[in-house]
């Protein structure tokens, strides 16, 4: 990553809240932020939960039919 990518990126962070940064001579140290992703956590774990429910019902679906297929398929050659 160039100097000036990486530049870009602690200014969004800091703009955030994410980071803090000090520049003393040619060095800047970033800290982490007062600001925590508490919000974002929770957010994410509603997601992924109501997710994770909708796939679980789509692997339900699709046994079913792969039971039907092999039902149906059984029949059809006799």
């Amino acid at each position: 990553m160039t100097l000036t990518g990486m530049r870009k990126h602690v200014a969004v962070l800091e703009r955030a809240g994410l980071v803090t940064s000090v520049k003393i001579g040619r060095v800047r140290t970033c800290t982490l932020g007062r600001r925590q992703l508490g919000e974002e956590a929770a957010w994410l774990n509603r997601h992924r939960e109501m997710w994770g429910a909708r796939f679980n019902e789509l692997d339900r679906v699709i046994e079913d039919l792969k039971r039907k297929d092999e039902r149906d398929g059984r029949r059809k050659r006799k």
